[in-house]
This record gives structure tokens, C-alpha cells and sequence, in this order.
């Protein structure tokens, strides 16, 4: 396995405001998440790939102590920093790295967290593996990921497979699968962590909803990109761009989100 993968969206400010902005409309699910879990004060709690911060601020407030993070981006290491200034629980420690590089220490934490970060990892077994060693005995591993086949504009325009054939070709460009989420409880398993649930997520909304703005900022922005890649084409990206666009001006479209899977794993 490669450990020079890069995460293929970047660092830009526009990517941190997208970020921000996907952050303000899905970090209530996560909330919901670690109310399930109970995370509680003295936890010690690890987050893969936190990006700009939002949830690593509420993992250290219900923990009441400071999370650990691996995080690659040294942009999104100093957001995290500047996050942890003033709330008096002190640093955490930062691996500024990819996840395969980070030294983690064996069996130290209670909960090891990742949102939208697995579908960019090749060899995504390895990855599980490397977290189940970091868990305590009793400790959780909790990630967030997509099964994008849920994805779809209603009315649904004529280049839409070609899309969505992208999409999928777009993540596997560095090793990724844009719908893990379906095989992280078997990696789990196979690891030997015992699934405790999985429960599907799955957010839609007309034009003009934070949900329309939140596909649409995405899929809009990368649409050139993954008209490189085929097999969507350059003319039907500016079809489905054109498509999208008239979408957005008739009240009775839908877009629906690619579903988010909450996938529990507990260590023996």
C-alpha cells in the first residue's frame, strides 16, 4: 500500500467554507451519535481526520480532557490549535500525518472516532486493524461514512449514471471506495470487533434548502474533474450542469443525499 495518498479535496479556503458549511448540517447527527455512545468526562477519546475542528471541540467537551487527532492537513492542524486556545482543557496531541504513519499507542483510548474519512483510504482493513490496536479493551471504534447510492435530482437528468459512475471512479483514483460505510461492519468483524450498530442517515431537500446547497456546492465544484475521468464527459457535465441549474428553479425538485452510516464497533 502506497502511504503517499493525498486527500484528494484539498485544504483551500473554499474547501474549509465547504467543510464549514457540511459541518453546520450533519454535526447534530454526530451529536446524536455520542449521546448514544455516552461519551463521558475522563474519556480518552481519538479523532481521525477532524478537518477544521467542529466536532473535536464537543468530543473534548463532553470528555472534559483533551482529544487526541491524526490529521494530515497542516492547515486543518492549526484550526484544530487555535480551536483548543481558551477552553482550559488543554493540548491534545496532533499526528501530522496520514493515518498509516501515525505511531498510536496501544491500547490507550476509550474512543477512537472518524467522520467522512475512510472513503479516501486505500487498504481500509489495514486502517481498522491499526485503530482495534490503539482501543483499550471495552473501547469503541465509531465511524461515519457514505453509501452514496442514495444519491439522486428528482426529476433525474439523462447524465446521471454517468455521474454517479464518476463519483465512485473519482475516490478509487487514490485507493478509495465512495461507499465504505457498506464494508466497515465486515472489516470490523474481521478485525475483531464486535458491531454494535449501524443506523443510516439520510438528509434531503428542495432548491433553495441547506441540503440543495450542500450537494450542490459539492458536486457543481468537482463536475470538471470528474469529466476527466470519465465515463462522464466534458459535454455532459455542462448537460447536467445545465440540468441542475433549471432544477433549481422548479419548486417540485428533490435532491437526496448520499446516505451517512453510523457504524459501531466494540472491542473485547
Amino acid at each position: 500500500m502506497s502511504r503517499d495518498y493525498e486527500y484528494l479535496l484539498g485544504d483551500s479556503s473554499a474547501e474549509r467554507n465547504r467543510l464549514d458549511a457540511q459541518a453546520s448540517l450533519w454535526d447534530p447527527v454526530s451529536h446524536a451519535l455520542f449521546d448514544r455512545l455516552r461519551v463521558a468526562p475522563g474519556w480518552r477519546v481519538l479523532e481521525i481526520g477532524p478537518g477544521t475542528g467542529s466536532l473535536n471541540v464537543e468530543l473534548r467537551r463532553r470528555a472534559r480532557r483533551p482529544v487526541d487527532v491524526v490529521e494530515q492537513s497542516p492547515s486543518f492542524c492549526r484550526s484544530i490549535r487555535e480551536r483548543w486556545i481558551g477552553d482550559g482543557l488543554g493540548e491534545g496531541r496532533i499526528w501530522e500525518s496520514t493515518l498509516i504513519e501515525a505511531a498510536l499507542p496501544v491500547e490507550q483510548y476509550d474512543l477512537i472516532f472518524a467522520r467522512w474519512v475512510f472513503l479516501f483510504l486505500p487498504s481500509p482493513e489495514v486502517h481498522v486493524r491499526a485503530l482495534m490496536r490503539a482501543l483499550k479493551p471495552g473501547g469503541i471504534l465509531a465511524v461515519q461514512d457514505y453509501f452514496r447510492d442514495t444519491f439522486t435530482l428528482v426529476p433525474r437528468p439523462a447524465d446521471w449514471e454517468a455521474l454517479l459512475a464518476a463519483d465512485y471512479r473519482f475516490f478509487a483514483t487514490e485507493g478509495g471506495d465512495a461507499s465504505i460505510g457498506t464494508r466497515l461492519p465486515l472489516l470490523f468483524e474481521e478485525a475483531g470487533l464486535e458491531v454494535g450498530e449501524i443506523v443510516p442517515h439520510v438528509k434531503h431537500g428542495g432548491p433553495g434548502s441547506a441540503v440543495w446547497q450542500w450537494l450542490t456546492t459539492y458536486f457543481l465544484g468537482v463536475l470538471d474533474r470528474y469529466a476527466e475521468i470519465g465515463p462522464l464527459t466534458p459535454d455532459g457535465a455542462s448537460r447536467l450542469a445545465a440540468a441542475w441549474t433549471a432544477a433549481a428553479r422548479r419548486p417540485g425538485s428533490l435532491l437526496i443525499g448520499p446516505a451517512v452510516l453510523d457504524i459501531v464497533g466494540h472491542k473485547r
